[in-house]
Parts: C-alpha cells; sequence; structure tokens
C-alpha cells in the first residue's frame, strides 16, 4: 500500500502487535554505520517490546541469501533488510516474498522490498558542492582532479553517490575534462585497503595538482584522506555518512590538516525509527510511500559538534 512519496515521512515509532518479530539482516556488523543502526533496533526492541530475529551479512553475497533464508525459517512479522550487496538483491528478495514477509530494504534497492535511506544522488552532490566550495575558496578550481572510490557491486545506488558528489564539485568549479575524473575499486570497503589503492593512484598520478575525492561511506573516504595527507598532496576527501569514523575525522580537522573536508550526515542512528514507524503502519493498515529517505546535511568542523557532540 503506497504513501504520498512527494512529502517527507514523519516516523512514529510505536509497539507492533503482540507477538511480532522483527527480521534484522544486518549489512556488516563490523563497521560503525551498521553498529548506529543495530544499537537503536535492539533499544526500541527493549522499550516496545517486539523481538528481533538476526543475521549478519558480513558485506558477503552468499551470506546474505544465507541470512534471508535463516531469517524467514523463524517467522519474522517483517525484515529490516540491511544486505548491501546488490548482487544477491534479487535473491534475498524472492526469499522473502516466497515467505509472504515484508522488507524494508536499507540504501541498496531490492525488488519488491520499501526503501529505507539515502537520497543518494542528492547526498554525493551535497559534498560535492562542499568539495568546490573550498577549491573556490583556495584559488584551486583551475587545478582540481576529482577522485571516486567505487564498488560495483554495492549496486546503482552507491554509483549515484559519486555521480552526484562530480556533479557538486561542477556547479561550482565549472566543467571537469573528463580526464580528470577517475574512478578506482574499493572493494573492500576498508579505510586500509582505500588508503593503499590512492597512494598507488596518487603515485601514478603526479600531475593531480588538486584532489577532490569521495567514496560510498567515511571509512573508504577516511582512507584517501590519509593517503592524501601521507603523500604530502593537496586536496580533500569528504565523508558520506558521518558515522564515528567520519564524525572523528572531521572533528580532527579543527585542528590538524587530516585533508578531510567533513562528511554528509546520514543519520543511520535514525533508520530503526523510520523502519519500526513504516512496520506498524503496515500493521494497521495505513499507506506508506514506496521509498523513504532520510535528511541529508554537510558537517564540518565547525558543526558537526551541534549534532554529534
Amino acid at each position: 500500500m503506497e504513501g504520498d512519496a512527494s512529502a517527507p515521512y514523519v516516523p512514529d515509532p510505536r509497539p507492533l502487535p503482540e507477538g511480532a518479530k522483527v527480521g534484522f539482516a544486518e549489512g556488516w556488523a563490523a563497521i560503525p554505520f551498521s553498529y548506529s543502526i543495530n544499537q537503536r533496533l535492539y533499544g526500541l526492541a527493549s522499550e516496545l517490546g517486539f523481538e528481533v530475529v538476526y543475521c549478519d551479512t558480513a558485506f558477503d553475497a552468499a551470506k546474505a541469501v544465507a541470512c534471508a533464508e535463516q531469517i524467514v525459517s523463524q517467522g519474522p512479522t517483517i525484515v529490516l533488510n540491511s544486505s548491501w550487496q546488490a548482487g544477491a538483491a534479487a535473491q534475498v528478495a524472492a526469499t522473502y516474498d516466497a515467505a509472504k514477509v515484508p522488507a524494508i530494504s536499507v540504501d541498496v534497492v531490492h525488488p519488491n522490498e520499501i526503501f529505507l535511506g539515502a537520497d543518494n544522488y542528492t547526498s554525493g552532490f551535497i559534498g560535492g558542492q562542499a568539495a568546490g566550495e573550498k577549491a573556490q575558496a583556495d584559488g584551486r578550481c583551475g587545478d582540481v582532479w576529482i577522485l571516486l572510490g567505487e564498488n560495483s557491486g554495492e549496486g546503482e545506488g552507491a554509483n549515484q553517490r559519486l555521480a552526484g558528489f562530480a556533479d557538486g564539485v561542477q556547479t561550482v568549479c565549472g566543467a571537469i575534462a573528463p580526464e580528470r575524473i577517475a574512478r578506482d575499486l574499493y572493494d573492500g570497503g576498508t579505510t586500509d585497503q582505500a588508503l593503499t589503492k590512492a597512494t598507488d593512484w596518487l603515485t601514478a598520478h603526479p600531475d593531480a595538482g588538486y584532489v577532490l575525492s569521495t567514496s560510498i561511506d567515511d571509512a573508504r573516504a577516511d582512507g584517501v584522506a590519509k593517503a592524501l595527507t601521507q603523500s604530502g598532496r593537496e586536496g580533500y576527501a569528504v565523508g558520506l555518512g558521518c558515522d564515528d569514523i567520519g564524525q572523528a575525522s572531521t572533528k580532527a580537522n579543527a585542528t590538524e590538516a587530516n585533508h578531510f573536508l567533513g562528511c554528509v550526515a546520514y543519520y543511520p542512528e535514525k533508520y530503526p525509527d523510520y523502519a519500526i514507524s513504516i512496520a506498524a503502519d503496515l500493521a494497521e493498515g495505513k499507506p506508506v510511500p514506496q521509498e523513504v529517505h532520510l535528511q541529508h546535511d554537510f558537517l564540518d568542523a565547525t558543526t558537526i559538534g551541534s549534532v554529534y557532540p
């Protein structure tokens, strides 16, 4: 049942029907962004009295499918599906469909599921604009190169974040020559891999005078920022998410030049409030949008403390 997608969805988490079970296919328990979702969901479970049926997909396609099968075997009322492996989306969704279990997908589109999460292009665009404004303030728009840390396995939504970033930079600095917009594969999802690969890219491109970069999340953007710092190069990385890594790196920029300009907030700690509100709406027969997006804000060293003290 679909509601008005044009109006912002206002969450109202409240008790679910007695005996409700919420399946939680966690995206990757080891990373801060996912941890924030986890902690809030279990907090709501304690407050509102529902059971969580849990499985960690561990950022792995095969595990995402196995988790879907494991969760449906325990009879969930609804599933918060945080699988970030786009290649497994059809099979995961088919598992929930076959069991007639409604599902809410987090940040990666799955067939026949309600999408909850980032407005991917917009979030990237906001970060790109901030990066372009920094280059403009430094008088370096003419020297800009754009480095995008990609991973096609995370789906089109992740790609839209990168496309938005490149467009955002160019709305401020003007068109950047195509040969100055590079993509590099960061498929490990870690700061360390991004640091290594960005360092290799910088070494191979000594003529890249002023590098503006982002990746799919804060961890990978932080790796690029570290590569810029260690290589003694000019430019900045922008994080997407403002998880614990993004917050720490943004705050550190108030006292040292760490080449991490700031982060675009996705507020993962709020995802469960939206999810449980949607679950309650469905249980009560109320219409819900097919897509629910969270607000995004660019936070830098001067503003992040007002949101994340």
